[in-house]
């Protein structure tokens, strides 16, 4: 019986330290997001970017043209360490992920809210995020993300505004 219960908490502990890229990119959405007058979990974002990795971000301006940004992960994390003034929070509600070897792709659509019990979201962005397993762990390698365009909605697919995965 002692040897089943041994065994019984060594998956456990396995499971719950196991890297898969699922964990990586909600633990992600977790780091980014932080209450008012806090700033992101820089530690843990640090851990999640592999130390080549590339963030690509498009916005759209006031004369709704878009804006296209490229940082290192390293000058990304650098332009979040800050405190913020207001709450910033994460949701995501749409998730598809492809996997093979030490590669993966994950499609993700994030509310942000900058209050958390707000039903509204602030805005939606859709993901793409690029993934390599390095010595048994899951990084994120690149990151495109795009602000919803307010021409075009991002199309849920089955998942529900506000219902975060």
């Amino acid at each position: 019986m002692r040897i089943i219960l041994i065994l019984f908490i060594t998956i456990i502990s396995f499971n719950c330290f196991a890297s898969t890229p699922e964990k990586v990119v909600s633990e992600l959405w977790q780091a980014l997001s932080h209450d008012k007058n806090r700033s992101p979990d820089i530690r843990k974002l640090s851990q999640l970017l592999h130390p080549e990795a590339k963030v690509f971000g498009l916005h759209f301006n006031s004369d709704k043209k878009h804006n296209l940004m490229v940082k290192s992960g390293e000058e990304f994390i650098k332009l979040l360490d800050r405190i913020s003034g207001k709450g910033f929070y994460e949701c995501e509600v749409v998730r598809k992920v492809t996997v093979y070897d030490h590669f993966a792709h994950v499609y993700s659509v994030v509310e942000t809210r900058f209050e958390q019990a707000k039903v509204e979201p602030e805005f939606t962005g859709v993901n793409s995020i690029q993934l390599v397993k390095v010595e048994g762990v899951w990084q994120i390698l690149s990151l495109y993300y795009q602000v919803e365009n307010p021409k075009k909605v991002i199309p849920l697919n089955g998942g529900s505004s506000g219902r975060c995965l």
